[in-house]
């Protein structure tokens, strides 16, 4: 009878999320906030504030934890995943200076603010330490944690809406950094002030220790993945490779975290098959992060809301401030696009669990201090939780990297009377009565609701050694070309410039433009789904169509994919 409170609460988090989930569609908010909210209305929290039973009780959510740390590790191992060395030679340096500006004002600005209202306002002392020391401490930690952004939020917002383009991509790097940065810089800062009898050997077993067991795990799993050829054999690859890092590091005691996270950089770059095993994976790997999500809600601390006092409210503000600031000039810095200048930094907001970890960690440590920090930081999360997902989802959107569709299809489809009507239509059907006709002609969604607004372009004057370095890191291999006014010159084929590869004594004289054919076949934003598939059709080689303005052939408004058109049609006519 002991299992009986652990599977109601597994039907309370699957049923509930059904509910909540459903419930943000019809809101226009992501799914994962819904997912949040039912944990934090079923939780403990919210419930003893209003003087109700909770459904999920602590014991219950204890008994999960297991579920919690799992599913966290797999969003660990995803964000890893994309750490790959080909994409970070592509971006160069450019992505260090962004990171280093995002990651470096978020901490100066949070550190500075609470130093400077401990040491003037709050007068707060712990312990041994005077009052500047105390502000020290309080501004280290509290700067380091802020860095961190909650990867499970960001993660499952971009797989919810689709998004996919150059600041999707940079934002799910930049939270790896963030993370990274955020694990190590603690256990440094950890180290000098709580603990600084231990030695350096044990901070670099802290630090290096984690990395070294995913990244060896990583590889074993690597060789392992050669030998496997079914999807059923890849999601049992990858789950037991994470449930076996998980439990090795709380062996060891180890940060699960960070070598989760050094388990998905190994495996990234070592397997051959990693896209095959990511494919696999996300097949069942959904229901787990639904689960996570509401048990994250459930562990929100409301309470501490009223409690984090004027150090919380300086936290909030300024790391959302740093982390706007600090992309706006990374990405000047790293000679970004505007897109990523204005709404990078936005998506970074989110924080929950690394956050939740590193102050938990510290509270343990440094009880006199630890606590008052736990208590800032539950606070801010529960702040942070609650808008990142919005505003990841505001940023990608604005950004041009979500199809129309993608939002248009978060309407729940059905009511209770049209859900009532289609299974009793199924039913007649299933006894051999028609059903009668469809309703609604997928064909006549337009390309606009399916094309990528935010794409890949290259300049007409880019070098060949400098295009050929471009494409060789992308996973596209035809490539809009413009000039310096954004007018759309034409495509490049990677068949062209594997023909020129034989053609050394050319490849200095030879730009992008040399390379630019006119585009075979375009498609206009409001040309009917139908008629794209007919262009299709007749151009069968071709995966990725310019969409183009009528009125002005010479204004690229986005791409349309071959996959992207035939999975909606697929949708739609389900």
């Amino acid at each position: 009878m002991h299992d009986v409170p652990i599977l109601t609460a597994l039907a309370i988090i699957l049923f509930g999320a059904l509910a909540g989930g459903r419930l943000a569609v019809a809101c226009r908010i992501p799914r994962v906030t819904g997912y949040l909210l039912v944990g934090l209305f079923c939780g403990p929290s919210f419930t003893g504030l209003v003087g109700l039973p909770p459904l999920l009780t602590t014991e219950a959510l204890h008994g999960l934890n297991l579920l919690y740390d799992l599913a966290l590790a797999l969003i660990l191992l995803n964000i890893g995943g994309l750490f790959k060395l080909e994409h970070l030679r592509r971006w160069g340096n450019r992505i260090t200076l962004f990171s280093f500006s995002e990651i470096g004002l978020t901490f100066a600005l949070v550190s500075g603010s609470t130093f400077l209202l401990n040491l003037f306002l709050v007068q707060k002392t712990v312990g041994e330490m005077d009052l500047f020391q105390t502000s020290l401490a309080f501004a280290l930690f509290l700067g380091i944690i802020s860095i961190a952004t909650a990867p499970a939020a960001t993660l499952m917002v971009i797989r919810e809406y689709e998004a996919e383009g150059p600041v999707t991509g940079t934002v799910l790097t930049l939270v790896g950094f963030n993370n990274l940065v955020s694990a190590l810089g603690f256990a440094v800062i950890a180290h000098f002030l709580i603990r600084p009898e231990e030695t350096l050997g044990l901070l670099l077993l802290h630090m290096a220790g984690p990395i070294v067991l995913g990244a060896v795990l990583g590889f074993g799993l690597s060789i392992w993945g050669q030998r496997l050829e079914l999807p059923s054999e890849h999601k049992i690859l990858l789950i037991g490779g994470v449930a076996s890092t998980v439990g090795l590091c709380r062996v060891l005691h180890l940060d699960p975290m960070l070598a989760s996270m050094a388990l998905g950089i190994s495996l990234a770059n070592a397997s051959p098959r990693w896209h095959l095993l990511t494919q696999s994976l996300r097949q069942v790997d959904y229901i787990l992060y639904v689960a996570f999500f509401v048990l994250a809600g459930a562990h929100l601390h409301i309470e501490t809301l009223s409690h984090i006092g004027v150090l919380g409210v300086a936290y909030v503000v300024a790391r959302t401030a740093g982390k706007w600031l600090g992309a706006l000039a990374g990405a000047r810095m790293g000679r970004f696009g505007q897109r990523e200048r204005d709404f990078v930094g936005i998506a970074l907001l989110a924080q929950a669990g690394m956050a939740i970890g590193l102050a938990g960690t510290l509270a343990r440590s440094w009880p006199e201090g630890g606590k008052l920090l736990e208590t800032v930081i539950l606070g801010s999360v529960v702040v942070f939780e609650l808008i990142g997902p919005l505003a990841v989802r505001h940023g990608l959107v604005r950004a041009g990297e979500v199809p129309i569709l993608s939002l248009l299809q978060k309407r729940t489809p059905q009511g209770a009377m049209e859900g009532l009507h289609s299974v009793v239509q199924h039913f007649r059907s299933s006894l051999g009565i028609p059903a009668g006709h469809r309703l609604r002609d997928p064909g006549d969604i337009l390309v606009r609701h399916l094309m990528r607004q935010n794409v890949e372009t290259i300049r007409n004057d880019t070098p060949f050694n400098e295009l050929l370095h471009l494409i060789s890191h992308s996973r596209y291999y035809r490539f809009p070309v413009v000039d310096r006014s954004e007018n759309f010159v034409g495509m490049i084929d990677y068949t062209e410039i594997r023909n020129l590869l034989f053609e050394p004594t050319l490849v200095a004289l030879v730009v992008a433009e040399d390379l630019a054919t006119s585009a075979l076949a375009t498609v206009a934003p409001d040309m009917p789904l139908r008629e794209a598939l007919q262009t299709m059709q007749k151009h069968r080689d071709i995966s990725f169509f310019p969409v183009v303005d009528p009125d002005e052939p010479k204004r690229l408004l986005g791409i349309l994919s071959q996959n992207d058109a035939l999975s909606a049609f697929r949708r739609l006519n389900a």
